[in-house]
């Protein structure tokens, strides 16, 4: 029996299991209707105040429009006298705007009554979908505790073990067409060095089927009624057959231990002894896969943007390798070419000397010329007889002969 004591006067009732369950289902459904209430007026409120907004703006507008026109019909009355054909084509035009205005405002407010109508009848159904949704969460939750009540049924603890192996394998392919359509959850089969594990989980990446994003090795352990084996026992087991199938992680899902205080408060890290390994009640079999996939999805794409950023790197490691050739390749002929250019510069400093040291001997032999040209006439008979009386009795003499 369960002991519930009255908030109000202090007295204590006594209530049956089944009695129990009625009152809290009837709290839950109460506070799902609360909030239900609460959701459904908390749209009623904004969408009333976005109509009623609306409605004051159409109204405002149409106010100031009407005084407009009624100053425009005030000014036309006082240019009456002078062209009263005139002011009533304008008081015509004016009024025909008028009404062609009033008419657009109304088929606005129209357009907003259907709006609203609408947002209404889309707020029911939302509420009508969200309370599906908590009736389904409910039942959902309803059948798990009633499938965890079945665990400990048989009579022996490979029937207890099979039922629990049973229950895993039927929730996860409950779930494996939505969450997990690229996943592999199956019987380890294969015995290495003599052990196996209860299931494998491998999921790969959508991208590639064969990139492979995170794996888990599974035991399965219920507890007979008269059992008192322990969960630690398993742990060395467990992460040995981990390792022997290459698997990432290890999980224990356990009934084991059931008055437990640590296991019983939901997933337990025992990583501290065995590496990456958490052991859990039936009831989070499926959570835990979804926190090491979600885990290991934010890993996979850090991994995948290393893989990018390594291939962008290498990519641009070959352009500067290829930059650096063709530079190497220039920086050989420019070299070369150097090499050339100072041999040809040598040449042509030697060209220029030797063409400075021609000028040179140019302008002396000129000079010579010079000389030479200026002492022809010394060559003169008259001159060089001059002071010679035998060589100039000769000349004389030639002449004569002559």
């Amino acid at each position: 029996m369960l002991k519930i004591k009255c908030p109000k006067c202090g007295e204590e009732i006594e209530l049956g299991k089944d009695a129990y369950n009625t009152l809290l289902n009837e709290i839950e459904t109460e506070e799902l209707d609360k909030k239900v209430k609460e959701r459904t007026d908390s749209i009623e409120k904004v969408l009333k105040a976005k109509y009623d907004l609306e409605v004051n703006k159409a109204k405002n507008s149409q106010d100031a429009l009407v005084a407009e026109l009624q100053n425009q019909i005030k000014l036309l009355n006082e240019k009456l006298a002078n062209s009263s054909k005139d002011i009533e084509v304008a008081v015509s035009k004016a009024v025909g705007s008028l009404k062609n205005d009033l008419n657009e405002k109304d088929l606005e407010v129209e357009h907003l009554k259907g709006q609203l109508n609408s947002a209404l009848k889309d707020s029911d159904i939302a509420v009508q979908k969200l309370k599906e949704q908590f009736e389904f969460q409910l039942k959902a939750k309803d059948e798990q505790i009633e499938q965890y009540k079945n665990f400990r049924v048989g009579d022996s603890t490979k029937d207890i073990g099979e039922s629990l192996e049973q229950y895993c394998h039927d929730a996860f392919d409950e779930i494996r067409a939505v969450s997990y359509p690229n996943a592999y959850f199956e019987k380890d089969n294969t015995v290495v060095e003599g052990t196996k594990g209860d299931f494998v989980f491998r999921d790969y990446s959508d991208d590639d089927s064969e990139n492979e994003m995170v794996s888990i090795m599974f035991e399965m352990k219920n507890q007979k009624e008269d059992g008192d084996t322990k969960n630690e026992s398993h742990f060395k087991k467990l992460d040995a057959d981990r390792k022997k199938k290459n698997c990432e992680y290890a999980v224990l899902v356990t009934t084991l231990e059931p008055d437990s205080k640590l296991y019983n408060n939901g997933i337990v890290d025992v990583s501290h002894k065995y590496e990456k390994m958490f052991v859990v009640r039936p009831q989070f079999f499926l959570t835990i896969i979804g926190l090491i996939k979600n885990m290991a999805k934010t890993r996979f794409k850090y991994k995948q943007q290393v893989i990018q950023y390594q291939r962008e790197n290498v990519d641009i490691t070959n352009f500067e390798s290829a930059v650096k050739a063709v530079a190497d390749k220039i920086n050989n002929d420019y070299e070369r070419a150097g090499a050339i250019y100072s041999e040809v510069d040598k040449m042509c400093d030697d060209i220029v000397s030797k063409v400075e040291k021609f000028r040179k001997e140019f302008k002396t032999a000129t000079g010579w010329i010079e000389k030479a040209k200026n002492q022809l006439p010394n060559l003169e008979i008259r001159k060089l007889t001059h002071g010679n009386p035998t060589m100039k009795e000769k000349f004389d003499s030639l002449k004569e002969g002559e």
